[in-house]
């Protein structure tokens, strides 16, 4: 009895599932080079200069990106990576939200070093005119190192100058389990290279310089590119 042969594709083809699970999503990437670095007020690289880049994908307010960045930590690490996840709201017409998850890696550690850990960071930002003002909060049951629990906030304030130029400032403030509290302070201006690009100058101090050469007075160029 002739049987006959199969017609058909018998290989799967997700093709269309993957373009319906990725239907509605954006993607986007940012790199930043910078002379130095800064993280909660205080430079992450010990006075030197920083590559750091992000990718994230957006659909509607959710978000999730993936982060590396290059650091010089007390602990021995020499880079840092990151997983986050989020969520952005607008409140009426002018009031930003945002919150997020980030899960951070120190890579490069010695051995026995408390690398990993969780923060919860929050923003929230008001628009009048030309004048944004700004409040973050970044929020870590147990940081790295020897730190436990640890709460930075800062507010400050961005005026816009013309359709390139703006000026910003912020006033913050670390408290941390075992204490080592300190407050920062940065100022700087920020020129619009073209849509997507960014040039920054900032200073950076603290009311700590004794704690270590992180804590220090210092000048940071960032050249910044979003894609």
């Amino acid at each position: 009895v002739a049987v006959a042969a199969p017609t058909g594709n018998f290989v799967a083809d997700w093709s269309d599932d993957w373009a319906e699970a990725l239907e509605g999503w954006k993607l986007s990437g940012q790199l930043t080079a910078a002379t130095d670095s800064t993280s909660k007020g205080i430079s992450e690289t010990q006075g030197n200069g920083q590559l750091s880049g992000a990718a994230t994908a957006t659909r509607g307010g959710f978000y999730a990106s993936a982060r590396l960045k290059n650091v010089k930590s007390s602990d021995g690490s020499d880079y840092q990576s990151a997983l986050a996840v989020g969520g952005r709201w607008t409140v009426g017409p002018d009031i930003h939200l945002n919150s997020q998850i980030i899960y951070k890696v120190n890579g490069g550690a010695r051995p026995g070093s408390d690398t990993h850990f969780v923060e919860w960071q929050n923003e929230a930002s008001r628009t009048f005119g030309r004048t944004t003002l700004k409040a973050l909060t970044i929020w870590s049951p147990d940081s790295s190192g020897s730190t436990q629990e640890a709460l930075y906030y800062e507010l400050g304030a961005a005026q816009k100058l013309s359709d390139r130029w703006s000026v910003s400032g912020g006033l913050g403030e670390r408290r941390t389990e075992p204490k080592r509290n300190y407050t920062a302070w940065n100022a700087g201006a920020t020129l619009a290279l073209n849509a997507k690009t960014s040039l920054d100058l900032r200073y950076y101090d603290t009311n700590r310089h004794e704690y270590s050469k992180a804590h220090g007075e210092r000048l940071v160029l960032a050249l910044q590119r979003r894609f």
